[in-house]
């Protein structure tokens, strides 16, 4: 049987395409249900509170010891008549309680709301084969690799070509596939900017 140079040129063309679609970013969305809460906006009484967040802090009939604060660094705040709060780390609910009891030594049934105006500290969440496993902080313009970097790299069981992102909007989930070692020799476009609230998931 004779096989001509026409054969070995159309499967070099058809190898070429498999290739193609195959490689780089991959990117799929779904929708859920609009009760299945939104991993970045939790609900404020359970939102943790972190440097940099603006709460508005509201003493009901005291307006003179009510209005917006941030958090520092430290994770302090200064409000009128108890002084300095450690907030960081605490949930809304929990701050509010916390400040209740603070100002009940100076106001008597002193009902205190909190809200937050500002989200300035927000987490991704990396699990699976990595070596350190666990709710990061957003520190600016976080990649995938410079995450992954934080978090001691991957683990020698790590499946290094099929690491998924999960990011939630709304009522849309889009999941993206990256691959590791595609990123470390160079491939950008797989090194995608994470949002807070994104689940990255290394099996």
């Amino acid at each position: 049987m004779r096989i001509t140079k026409q054969f070995f040129v159309t499967v070099f063309l058809l190898c070429l395409v498999f290739s193609a679609c195959t490689s780089g970013l991959r990117q799929e969305e779904r929708s859920v249900g609009g009760d299945v809460p939104d991993p970045a906006k939790p609900p404020e009484e359970f939102y943790v509170v972190g440097p940099g967040d603006v709460l508005d802090v509201a003493l009901w009939k005291d307006p003179s010891l009510s209005g917006p604060v941030t958090v520092r660094p430290d994770g302090f705040i200064t409000l009128p008549l108890v002084n300095e709060v450690q907030v960081a780390g605490l949930t809304t609910e929990k701050l509010r309680a916390t400040l209740e009891q603070r100002y009940r030594e100076y106001v008597t049934d002193a009902a205190v709301t909190v809200r937050v105006e500002k989200i300035a500290s927000s987490e991704i969440f990396l699990i699976g084969e990595v070596e350190k496993p666990a709710a990061y902080p957003v520190a600016g313009n976080d990649t995938v690799l410079q995450l992954l970097t934080r978090a001691g790299g991957l683990t020698p069981f790590a499946s290094r070509h099929k690491i998924r992102i999960l990011r939630r909007a709304g009522e849309k989930v889009t999941e993206f596939i990256v691959d590791y070692d595609a990123i470390v020799e160079g491939e950008l476009e797989q090194d995608i900017l994470l949002r807070p609230g994104d689940r990255i998931i290394v099996p």
